[in-house]
């Protein structure tokens, strides 16, 4: 996965127009920053280069968490197609873009950011002819008392950063403007993960239709297990991200958690794979979440269609949507 190229360019062209020395260091502070508390909390950003410098170091990964969770969601609702979305914390735009280039069906957003520098940077991101039109509002979402009703509702890397006592009324808030679908995305973390199974249990309340990860409503084995939910996305690093961080591979993992509930339910599901498959020879294993708790399915070159169906599966998909009645049960062990 790599950024969309008008979307790369633009960033360049941004970034070209800094001072360079004052642009390295704004980079050098946000990575002291982040060593500290890590990627999923976004500093305070009061000047326009720290914005920029905010930009390049974690648009890349933002927008590829997004990206790859706006495709489980098109993989479980194949008719969804918004018109409306409504973008919450949203910083540089990265799920403004994640979205248009899910959804051609995509007209208008409406783009909330509380940061007055970044929400300057965000609107000079997303004038691309290649976007719906977008609408920003330089405003904090705690203060506003309604939302717009939208097709599409995203926070992303937002709501772990709320005051506790205060996610219920923004969860409601968010749950109450969506006529189709809310994505949550938070760091792939521990905490990440306990953020979400709290929103979880709430919107569980609400009586929403989880979408994706989750292929049921039961308690979550991985966190049973003192473990944690999360999936990993591969995004290529621009050149001016490599000069940045000083890094020299051509490529970093974002790992994330992430919540899709939906006013409609999605296509049924018997699994969700939840670590990266193991393949040897003749057999792979795979660590599947089910509604009978945490699997181990080990699948043999023997049993043909599920073998082929398990080679072309990958950490965080589905497993198994439309088994077919004739195909030989796999070996299954609970964990």
């Amino acid at each position: 996965m790599q950024l969309p190229a008008s979307l790369q360019n633009m960033l360049e062209r941004i970034i070209a127009d800094q001072p360079a020395t004052a642009l390295e260091q704004a980079a050098i502070e946000l990575s002291t920053r982040y060593r500290k508390t890590g990627t999923g909390s976004t500093p305070v950003i009061s000047t326009p280069i720290a914005a920029v410098a905010y930009a390049a170091w974690r648009m890349p990964a933002t927008y590829a968490a997004l990206r790859s969770v706006f495709r489980r969601l098109a993989e479980s609702q194949p008719d969804f197609a918004p018109k409306r979305m409504l973008d919450i914390g949203a910083g540089s735009g990265a799920a403004i873009w994640a979205a248009a280039e899910q959804w051609p069906s995509l007209q208008h957003v409406v783009a909330i950011e509380r940061q007055p520098a970044m929400a300057r940077l965000g609107r000079q991101l997303t004038t691309s002819t290649d976007l719906p039109t977008v609408v920003w509002h330089q405003q904090d979402v705690l203060t506003l008392d309604r939302l717009p009703e939208s097709d599409l509702v995203v926070a992303g890397y937002v709501y772990g950063e709320i005051e506790s006592t205060a996610r219920n009324i923004l969860l409601s808030r968010l749950w109450k403007a969506t006529s189709g679908a809310l994505v949550l995305v938070e760091p792939g973390t521990p905490a990440g993960h306990a953020t979400i199974l709290h929103a979880r249990g709430e919107l569980i309340k609400r009586a929403a239709h989880l979408v994706a990860p989750c292929p049921h409503t039961a308690s979550c084995p991985l966190a049973e297990r003192n473990d944690w939910c999360h999936f990993s996305q591969r995004i290529a690093r621009p050149a001016f991200q490599r000069r940045l961080k000083g890094a020299s591979a051509p490529f970093e993992d974002e790992k994330f958690a992430y919540l899709i509930v939906g006013r409609y339910p999605a296509l049924p599901v018997n699994g969700r794979i939840v670590r990266h498959p193991k393949t040897y020879s003749g057999r792979i294993e795979l660590q599947v979440c089910t509604a009978d708790g945490l699997q181990l399915i080990t699948v043999t070159r023997s049993q043909g269609t599920i073998w082929r169906q398990a080679r072309d599966k990958e950490w965080g998909d589905s497993w198994l949507d439309s088994p077919s009645s004739d195909v030989s049960t796999p070996g299954i062990r609970v964990l």
